[in-house]
């Protein structure tokens, strides 16, 4: 009997694996199987053609408002790599290029105009500075005759949409009572804490493109006062 429990403890231990359940043996395999595995491989680049880039621009732009020049250079990434990956030929994917930016400019699917002023309105609502919109619309690739049109657009119409109380004043400093709405700054803040928060909130105006005296008119107005400057941002 001894001997025989002898033999017994020294099996191999695959075979013990066997004999006590299935379990170090998966385990086994397992580790095995996720040594060998490879991971995914990375997608293959498309090879550019013009219906690829006609597809590609239908397809963002059903998606997403954008101006001419960000879907050119978007465009422009996709022929990089296909020159690089397939030898494609830079000239003949600049005309394909060309070709489906005209189609959709044509079609009305790109509106340079449009596009920037619906941008300036919606970042003038959001507490945008002036000169943060028109930043904002340049590196978008926006004309610079353009952004000086939308600019003054949005001027009249935040004056047209204003109480007559506050017309004529800059909007600029609407939308910086639009931050601090947002933000919770100054007067829009518990009475107790507006003279301990007062230079934090100065700062926050101040990182946002808004001057000194912008933001002190803000922080120490009074509520009444920002409500009706801000009829020129609710308004448009």
């Amino acid at each position: 009997m001894k001997e025989s429990h002898e033999n017994r403890s020294d099996l191999a231990p695959d075979s013990q694996a066997e004999k006590f359940g299935g379990n170090a043996s998966f385990t086994g395999k397992g580790r095995a199987k996720g040594k060998d595995h490879n991971p995914r491989e990375p997608k293959k680049p498309r090879r550019v053609t013009r219906d690829y880039l006609m597809n590609y621009a239908t397809w963002y732009l059903e998606r997403f408002a954008a101006s001419r020049a960000r879907l050119e250079k978007l465009m422009r990434g996709k022929i990089r790599i296909s020159v690089a990956e397939y030898d494609t030929d830079p000239q003949e994917a600049e005309e394909w290029m060309k070709s489906v930016l005209n189609t959709c400019e044509n079609a009305g699917f790109i509106n340079d105009t449009a596009y920037a002023k619906g941008r300036a309105r919606s970042l003038l609502r959001k507490g945008k500075a002036i000169r943060v919109i028109a930043a904002d619309l340049n590196a978008r690739g926006i004309a610079s005759h353009m952004i000086d049109d939308t600019i003054t657009d949005l001027r009249q119409e935040a004056d047209q949409a204003a109480y007559e109380d506050v017309r004529g004043t800059d909007p600029n400093l609407a939308a910086a009572a639009a931050y601090a709405r947002r933000r919770r700054l100054g007067p829009f803040r518990r009475p107790d804490q507006r003279d301990e928060k007062r230079d934090k909130d100065l700062a926050a105006l101040a990182r946002q493109g808004f001057g000194y005296d912008t933001a002190t008119r803000i922080i120490d107005s009074d509520l009444d006062h920002l409500n009706d400057l801000l009829s020129m941002i609710d308004g448009i």
